[in-house]
């Protein structure tokens, strides 16, 4: 799995985009990415896109082990999470429900347009690459 970390400077809003297999080795590994980020300003609202994620490898372990860790991105802001294929959305469904009661705006949406709405943002508001900065935007 790859993903990059964009920032709207304008709005505060952190959009994580992943592609590829979904592994628990770099699920953990953006999750730590995005605490990092996100500890450094804000506060930060989230887009979590899985639009490109083509299979999943994620253990249900994993998934509650994660959701059980302080959020990568501290509460106060709306998190939208996009999951169009029904096995990601059953596993982030899986993380809201471990996740209920720790506080927090945590949305489930099927399409990044959807997410966009949320927030009111667009995809050209998301001018700074943070990870990998050497493929800044």
């Amino acid at each position: 799995m790859k993903y990059v970390i964009d920032l709207d400077p304008t709005h505060l809003v952190l959009r994580v985009t992943m592609t590829g297999a979904a592994t628990d080795p770099a699920w953990r590994e953006m999750y730590a990415s995005l605490s990092h980020f996100a500890a450094a300003g804000g506060p930060y609202a989230l887009i979590l896109d899985l639009s490109g994620v083509t299979d999943d490898q994620l253990s249900t372990g994993t998934v509650r082990d994660v959701a059980h860790k302080p959020p990568a991105v501290p509460v106060g802001r709306p998190r939208v999470v996009v999951a169009p294929r029904p096995e990601d959305y059953g596993l982030l469904y899986m993380f809201e429900l471990l996740r209920d009661g720790m506080g927090g705006r945590f949305q489930l949406v099927l399409s990044v347009d959807e997410a966009y709405a949320m927030l009111g943002v667009s995809p050209e508001n998301f001018s700074q690459r943070l990870f990998p900065e050497q493929l800044a935007a």
